[in-house]
């Protein structure tokens, strides 16, 4: 009698990669499928998101990775790894964005994005990271903790810092 073996669950195909200047265009629609649900945290006409877009990219042109599949753009993340935080008068790699399309999602796209985009900080030399996210986004907020970022105060009405620090030593 043959025994059946239970198939290794198969993990999608994707690549993490440097976005190019022409794709930001492409981004609007990964964007506006990211933030279904939470619209309050996000820039709502397509000519502010691509404002934002572009401004994401001027910022640290290295720090805009990009999430490929099969062709396809289903996610990027915008790191700015010179990023002077007044509050803690210190560097800091500001994430200014982590946005995967909703039919990706819990797939390990964002925590690959989030992993490379702290690759990348690590390598410009910087110790922390920082983020804001939306205040009632817990699903967030509870995943940004369990990558180990700390919540360390509010701003803005909606918004919460989150902080991560990169060097054991620190």
């Amino acid at each position: 009698m043959s025994q059946k073996v239970a198939e290794p669950p198969t993990q999608p195909a994707f690549v993490i990669r440097p976005a190019k200047r022409r794709e930001l265009e492409d981004l609007i629609e990964v964007y506006k499928s990211g933030y279904e649900g939470l619209e309050e945290y996000a820039e709502r006409t397509e000519e502010d998101i691509r404002d934002y877009l572009e401004w994401l990219y001027d910022g640290d042109p290295n720090g805009f990775l990009v999430a490929e599949a099969n062709g396809e753009l289903i996610g990027f993340v915008s790191v700015h790894s010179d990023w002077w935080d007044r509050r803690y008068q210190r560097r800091t790699a500001e994430i200014h964005e982590l946005v995967v399309r909703k039919d990706w999602q819990s797939k390990g796209v964002g925590r690959a994005l989030m992993m490379a985009a702290l690759d990348y900080a690590r390598a410009q030399g910087c110790d922390y990271a920082s983020l804001w996210v939306g205040e009632g986004n817990w699903k967030a907020r509870e995943w940004y903790r369990r990558l180990g970022f700390e919540e360390v105060g509010k701003g803005w009405s909606v918004w919460v810092r989150m902080v991560k620090k990169l060097r054991d030593e620190l």
